[in-house]
């Protein structure tokens, strides 16, 4: 009997202390804390929305890399340009080599 009441009374400690520290956080942490993501080089706001803009990105992500459109671009569809813009556009992007040239790599 003897050790349900100890441990009934360890329990409500715990309660009493949890609820406290709970309160004293509330209480005293006003600055709201918010991580915030760094933006995406293709930002949604710096995304093309038309397939025209679309095209004109795609085209200078090519011209970068020192290529043209395929033939019969005309016939895809504006996801497919879409797509298609990104993928050149993270294939023109400099990886950690061409930022840091110097940088030591994990091994």
């Amino acid at each position: 009997m003897r050790g349900k009441k100890v441990w009934g009374v360890g329990a409500a400690a715990f309660l009493v202390g949890a609820g406290t520290m709970f309160a004293a956080t509330v209480l005293t942490d006003d600055d709201a804390k918010v991580t915030v993501q760094p933006e995406s080089a293709t930002n949604a706001d710096d995304m093309p929305q038309t397939r025209e803009g679309l095209i004109a990105a795609w085209t200078a992500e090519l011209r970068k890399a020192g290529k043209e459109k395929p033939d019969g671009w005309k016939t895809l569809t504006t996801a497919e340009i879409r797509d298609r813009y990104l993928s050149q556009y993270f294939i023109n992007a400099p990886d950690a080599e061409n930022i840091d040239p110097g940088m030591a790599r994990r091994g």
